[in-house]
């Protein structure tokens, strides 16, 4: 969960930066609805990505480990 939600401010960020160089930023309103829209299209992205890299905190992987 804690992953998650810094990987969506990140993305956040930069989505709104975007929209600020491309000059599409035209209210506030506007950019939280642009923004909403593609963290929900994103979401199974993000928590597929936050599960590998919360994982990744506990878990190592050893090749000359054996089972």
């Amino acid at each position: 969960m804690y992953v998650s939600y810094g990987l969506g401010v990140g993305i956040s960020i930069v989505i709104f930066i975007a929209l600020l160089l491309l000059g599409l930023a035209q209210g506030i309103v506007l950019n939280f609805t642009v923004i909403t829209i593609i963290l929900v299209l994103l979401m199974p992205y993000i928590n597929a990505l936050s599960k590998v890299i919360w994982a990744s905190f506990f878990f190592k992987y050893d090749p000359n480990k054996e089972l």
